[in-house]
């Protein structure tokens, strides 16, 4: 804040995906954080019920960061109070710019905005969505232990997944295991709680379309490659893993794909460690995909707690011939690389997820890695590359 000449910061969390608020209250009521300059933060809520959840937990023994919870998160009430705390001086805010999945414009709702700053004339707001991401990277001990203790529930998800998956098993059932195998581990997941797609060739990515459309549930086929990723948390600490499955002997344009995919991976890891730029990160791995005349869908590598920072490349784009018909712009910022001047520090936590596209037919595969000052630290194996049902 003193870097800054920041008198007071508004840490949204509303709904966002990264619930940035858990960053400096330890916890996470849909809400927002108000944190004046040289004075206790508080802790805003849309609704008593939000609040009573916390003081259940802390009457349990949990530890309280925050002393002070207020409802009333309207933008009118939240400037009232921002006045009261701050009369003066310049207001930082977290949540305008954003462009994580599904935030390409950020999470702050439209009318809060509107209200709080007709209710703060005068008053210099300035967006530190990016500063806040930075400062957000590197973890302690104590947030890496939660990391590991998600990453450790992923890998059981993921072998979940591959002793479920068989022809003639619908997607139900696969969907089941992995998500019953992290609740018993005490994990949340973060949106879209799952992402799985199976058959082949395909380019879909994003939640199975009977959990909103009511269409009939697919079932596993020879020869289909079956995806998921899947994304735990424990304790906010998010892990992401990229599993994918091949029903039997893949094809030889599946084998080519998940060979790229990991190659790429091992590209990233080889030049890993704390100091590297970003941009050094997603170029080592945008190589394997350059030689073998491949294209990428998603993003290589990104940032996870924040996940902020997105590592898409653009080498052979000109191949994505599938995607080029498709109307419309890109979202903002889409599909471009992020935070290439980055300097990657110790405690940072990555989401290794290379994927290799010949064609409509990709394979993605990868987990979670935790920079290290001489290296990097794999958390994840079993998704890393590519599984078969059998030989």
């Amino acid at each position: 804040m003193g870097e800054l000449d920041l008198d007071l910061i508004l840490v949204g969390g509303f709904r966002s995906r990264d619930h940035y608020e858990h960053y400096v209250s330890n916890d996470y009521i849909e809400g927002a954080v108000i944190f004046p300059r040289g004075e206790a933060p508080m802790t805003v809520a849309w609704g008593a019920t939000r609040i009573f959840r916390a003081e259940d937990s802390f009457a349990r023994g949990a530890v309280r960061w925050i002393d002070q919870y207020v409802t009333g998160l309207d933008g009118a009430a939240v400037a009232g109070r921002i006045k009261d705390l701050s009369p003066r001086g310049r207001i930082g805010v977290v949540g305008l710019e954003t462009q994580t999945a599904g935030e390409f414009s950020g999470f702050i709702p439209a009318r809060f905005w509107i209200d709080l700053t007709e209710n703060l004339p005068g008053r210099e707001i300035v967006d530190i969505s990016w500063k806040f991401n930075e400062m957000m990277l590197p973890k302690s001990e104590e947030e890496l232990a939660l990391v590991r203790w998600a990453a450790d529930a992923a890998e059981a998800a993921s072998q979940a997944m591959l002793d479920t998956v068989a022809p003639g098993v619908p997607e139900t059932e696969i969907y089941a295991a992995v998500l019953a195998t992290l609740v018993r581990r005490g994990c949340g997941m973060r949106y879209p709680t799952l992402i799985l797609n199976s058959g082949s060739p395909s380019l879909a990515w994003g939640p199975p379309r009977w959990t909103t459309t009511a269409e009939p549930v697919r079932r596993i086929a020879e020869q289909d490659l079956v995806m998921a990723e899947i994304f735990p948390t424990f304790g906010n600490a998010e892990v992401q893993v990229q599993m994918s499955i091949a029903v039997g002997k893949p094809e030889p344009t599946i084998a080519q794909c998940a060979a790229v995919a990991r190659a790429s991976y091992e590209a990233g890891l080889s030049v890993l460690r704390a100091g590297i730029t970003f941009s050094e990160l997603v170029h080592a791995m945008e190589e394997p995909l350059r030689e073998a005349d491949c294209w990428a869908l998603t993003p290589l590598v990104h940032s996870l707690n924040p996940q902020a920072f997105l590592g898409f490349t653009r080498v052979n784009d000109q191949d994505a011939a599938p995607v080029a018909p498709l109307p419309g712009p890109a979202p903002r910022n889409l599909p471009q690389l992020t935070g290439s001047e980055l300097v990657l520090p110790a405690g940072a936590t990555l989401a290794f997820e290379p994927n290799a596209c010949i064609g409509r037919t990709r394979v993605v595969s990868g987990g979670t890695v935790i920079v290290t000052d001489t290296g990097y630290e794999e958390i994840n194996s079993l998704p890393c590359r590519m599984q078969t049902t059998h030989a």
